[in-house]
Parts: structure tokens; sequence; C-alpha cells
């Protein structure tokens, strides 16, 4: 009996070891490590001064990684020389930053990690962490802040570097195109910035989409954003930056064949120029037809000749004529090919366009046959538009109706005298007027500007357009259900369109509203709003 007390005790003895030894670590379907690493200690310490050393240390409670270091750290003042940061590929429970350069003196420093530093057992970031030290006797305390937004798109930038560059007897426009910045920060996954730790002085604020990270400005591929005239520190104002791309200069960057007969010409800038002609390699003359195409910087050329070695294009530049030979390869030609612009249904506000893929040249509306449901002969006539490979049919469209749309062969001939050989049969069809929604807007332009009214969908697309000069009450019938939007090209210099600024010129982007908020249209509903421009 005693014996088997004694194997009990020995028994519950190993059952509560066994507990106990189930308890080290955290068991599978515990609670989740939600908490971010904590920073305990750094050499030298936090918020140093008189720092004259070349490295820096910071120890965590815990093992950490980076996440997306080289987007995220950002030394400001930036050094010349990228430091070396340990440890890189494998965790540790510290970071070490050794400097390649010399550090400026009475100068503070703030090396921020953004959100790379993250703990290695989840991936919990240690959000926006900043170490600072001084290479003098005290931390500058001045700060600048902002939002930065796109000068036309309505959707808000992430990751934009914001920048300062000291005003002094040193400086002037071209220094961003050469060298970094005196102080520097990044929104990260914001529009917002936030520099801080400044000294007292007169800056030049700058915002940067850098596509290379150089924290260098080069117009052919990054934006920018700027204040036409420089900052005081100390200041109590936000700011806010509009980013856009420069246009560079005009200038052809490259001729290509598409097809027998059909050149592309490749542009950057803004198309300024002419092509004053086409000359084969005897210096003959050719018929040409152009289309310029702005969304895309291109231009499309076709001409009649076929089986040339070469051709000559000159083109205005400036006030001279430039010419550029291509040499030709043997291509087939463009086959005409005709289509319209919808697939069945017609949208009671929507045009009807034919749309072929080589430029046209005639259309024989008697080849032409256009009916309604009840086989009653349909009233059109085509007209022409910018554009040599498309053509308006204009009729009146009828609620709840069918059409049947048929070209028969011969019906259309384009610029080369090709014809469609084949019968084309198209099915259309619309819907009551009840299944769309109307616009009630007024807008208001107390500024007397010229405005540039465009109504866009979800897709981006501009379903309208208006010029405007005074208040203005506008109505959009027949929209589709769906999310709209306005927006309000404030157009400066009246030449129709949203122009981009310049840095060197100290042009700012013309200004752009958007209206306050999207507009859902529903079928049989009116929806009234108002749009202020000031």
């Amino acid at each position: 009996m005693k014996q088997k007390i004694v194997n009990l005790i020995l028994v519950f003895i190993a059952f509560l070891s066994m507990a106990k030894c189930a308890r080290v670590g955290r068991p599978t379907g515990g609670e989740k490590d939600v908490l971010p690493p904590v920073s305990i200690s750094a050499e030298p310490d936090f918020n140093s001064l008189n720092f004259d050393g070349n490295k820096i240390k910071i120890h965590f409670d815990e093992f950490i990684s980076f996440k997306d270091l080289n987007k995220q750290f950002v030394i400001s003042p930036p050094l010349k020389y990228a430091p070396e940061i340990k440890p890189m590929g494998y965790p540790a429970k510290y970071i070490s930053v050794e400097f390649k350069d010399t550090l400026k003196p009475n100068t503070t420093y703030s090396f921020n990690f953004g959100n790379a530093i993250v703990d290695y057992a989840e991936g919990n970031p240690l959000e926006r962490f900043t170490y600072l030290f001084s290479t003098g006797d005290y931390i500058d305390s001045l700060s600048v802040s902002g939002s930065v937004t796109d000068a036309f798109q309505f959707e808000q930038p992430q990751h934009i570097y914001v920048m300062l560059y000291e005003i002094d007897s040193t400086y002037n426009d071209s220094i961003i195109y050469r060298q970094k910045p005196l102080y520097v920060t990044n929104t990260l996954d914001s529009n917002v910035f936030n520099l801080n730790h400044l000294k007292k002085g007169v800056y030049q604020l700058i915002a940067l989409k850098d596509a290379n990270n150089n924290l260098i400005f080069e117009p052919a591929i990054d934006q920018i954003g700027y204040l036409k005239n420089p900052i005081k520190l100390p200041v109590d104002t936000s700011f806010q930056l509009n980013l856009f791309y420069e246009k560079p200069e005009f200038n052809i960057e490259n001729i290509s064949e598409v097809a027998e007969n059909h050149l592309l010409i490749a542009y950057k800038g803004l198309w300024n120029s002419e092509i004053v002609s086409l000359t084969d390699e005897m210096h003959h003359k050719l018929d040409f037809i152009q289309y310029h195409d702005p969304k895309t910087d291109s231009l499309h050329i076709w001409y009649k000749n076929k089986g040339l070695d070469s051709i000559s294009i000159a083109y205005k530049k400036s006030d001279s004529i430039v010419t550029k030979i291509l040499k030709k390869r043997i291509k087939e030609q463009d086959s005409l090919q005709v289509n319209i612009s919808v697939n069945q249904q017609l949208d009671l506000r929507d045009s009807l366009f034919i749309q072929t893929s080589t430029p046209i040249d005639s259309i024989d509306h008697s080849r032409i046959s256009f009916h309604n449901k009840d086989s009653l002969k349909v009233s059109f006539k085509i007209d022409k538009t910018k554009l040599p490979n498309k053509r308006i049919i204009q009729f009146e469209k009828e609620e709840n109706q069918e059409y049947q749309l048929v070209f028969f062969p011969e019906a259309v001939q384009d610029f080369f005298g090709n014809s469609n050989k084949d019968t084309l049969r198209y099915q259309l069809k619309t819907k009551a007027a009840k299944d769309y929604g109307t616009i009630e807007l007024k807008l208001e332009n107390p500024n007397g500007y010229q405005i540039i009214l465009e109504l866009f969908d979800n897709k981006k697309a501009v379903i309208d357009r208006h010029f405007l000069i005074e208040t203005s009450a506008i109505k959009y019938e027949l929209l589709k259900p769906g999310v709209y939007m306005f927006r309000a090209i404030i157009d400066a210099n009246n030449n129709g369109r949203w122009d981009p600024g310049n840095f060197l010129d100290k042009k700012l982007a013309e200004e752009v509203i958007y209206f306050n908020k999207e507009i859902e249209v529903r079928a049989n509903w009116v929806l009234s709003e108002v749009f202020v421009t000031n």
C-alpha cells in the first residue's frame, strides 16, 4: 500500500514536470505576438551631443530584421557615400551603421528608418523609428510640415522625398540637378511630411518622386513639386507641394515603320512642329496623311508609294528645317479593317463611329443599310472627325430600339484605294431613358478664370468637357449608373489644356481642383450639386 502511494506521488510529479515543460514557449494556437521591437540602448546614447565618431550601434529587446530598407531608410542631412549597415540578411538584436565620409560640424543628424525595422519572428514593424545625434553642443529643434499631392491626378502619391536646400552664397537653382539637399525626409506610405530637427535659415522646399532614389532631380524620369518662394525658418505654416513631370524640349526620338506605307514618329516634349514633306530617294514628293496622337506622344504618317528603299522626312524644329532619312525594310501593307465603336449596346448619350485600320478616303452611303427593328430605314449622315481613320454616324437615337447596320462590299474605301470586300453586319440596341441618371451642376467661378470642366468615370475616362469663364449651370443627362467625379482645370494661359510647370522658369503647374466627393448616379435619379472653384 505504501509503495502504491509512493508510485502515485511519482506519477503526479512527472505530470507536473511535463505540464511545466509544455508551458515553455507559446503553444500552437495561442496569442500571436503583435508587439514591435523596442530599442533599449544605443552607442552613443540617443540624442548625444558633440559626436565625433564614425559608427553608431542600436540595441533591441529581440531579434530584428529589415524590410524594404532601401526604400524606407533616410539620413538627414544626406551623406555623400552610403554607410555600411549591419547585419544584412540575418537576424540580430542590434543595428550598426558605419560612416564612410566626414560629418558636418555643429549639425543635427537624424537616421530615419521608417517602418523598415521588424521583429524577426512575426514581422511587426517598429514604425517611423528615428535615431538622433549632433556633432555640436545642441540638437536643432525647428521643423516644417505639409503634404504632397499630384498636380493633375486625384490619387495621392506615396514614398515622396521632401527636401530642403539652404539658400546661401553658394546656392543657385541648378543645384537640385547635381547635389543632394541639406535636409531630407520621406512621406513613406502617406502623402504627409514632417522635416524635423532643422536649424534656422532660408531654404528652398522641394518634393521629388525620385525614380533612382539618388536625391538628384532628373527631369526625364522624376516628378517634382516646389514652392515658388523660399521659406524662412522658424515658420508655423503648413505647405502643400504639387508634383508634376516637366515637359522636355520638343525632340523627335525615333522614326519607325509600322507597316508598308505607315510610319510612326515618337517624340518627347510638347508637339510644336510640322511635317514639311516626305520624299523618296529620287527626291520626288510623296502624298501623305498624318495623325497626331498626344496621348502617346506620337505621330502616324501614311503615304501611298510602294517599294521604296528609303524615305526622307523633313520637319520644322524651332526656326529650321530638319531632315531625317529612314532606310526601309520589306513589310506588308496594313489591310483595311472596318469596325464600329460599340459592341451591341449603344447608350443614348454615346456617339456611333466608324473606325478603320487605315485612313478613310471615302464612304459610299448607297452601300450602307441602316434599319430599326420594324425594318424602317433610319435617316443618317456621316461626318468627318479630327482622326483620318474615324467617321461619326449622325442619327436620331430612339429609346428601347434595335438597329441593324450593314456595310456592303466597297462601302468604305481607304487612302490606298482598298475597299472592304465582305458584307459587315452589326446589331445595336438602346435602353430606355429611365435607365439613366442626371446630374445638374452649378459651377461657381468667382475669380473669372477660364476653366476646363471635366466629368469622368471611375475608369478615368472623360465623359464630358466644357470650357467656361463664368458661373454656369450644366445639365448632364443620360448618364449610365455608376460613380463619377468632376475636376476643374484653371487654364491660366487659355490654351485649352492642362500645362505642367518648370522649375528653372519658376513656373508652377496649372491648378486642378477636384470636386470634394464622388457622385453616385442611379437610374431615373436627378442629382443637384454645387462646385465652387476658389
